[in-house]
């Protein structure tokens, strides 16, 4: 069990998010298809939460191969503060723990 905390600090450096934001000056880069919708059903499965900013990444309908997005992966609380940090709402703000959106 230790191991396993160590191993998680080393490679989250203590951190329990990641995201890749897009704004109007840069662009999304990590495509949905072979990027994104992957990490985000490991992620999902294992407890977490992925968010394209409105909406789980794994609700989100593929329509080319080459569709990017952008995405947060992490715990409720630090998507709940993605989401409203961006538009000021979350989706995830009445989810109970451990159940999913």
């Amino acid at each position: 069990m230790v191991l396993n905390q160590e191993i998680m600090i080393y490679y989250c450096e203590g951190k329990g998010i990641f995201t890749n934001v897009t704004s109007p000056t840069a662009k999304a880069k990590l495509r949905l298809l072979f990027e994104v919708a992957p990490l985000g059903l490991l992620v999902e499965n294992a407890g977490g939460f992925s968010s394209d900013g409105y909406k789980s990444v794994l609700d989100k309908t593929i329509v080319n191969l080459d569709d990017r997005t952008q995405v947060a992966y992490g715990s409720k609380n630090e998507i709940i503060r993605f989401e409203e940090t961006l538009y000021g709402i979350s989706r995830l703000k009445n989810v109970p723990i451990g159940a999913t959106a």
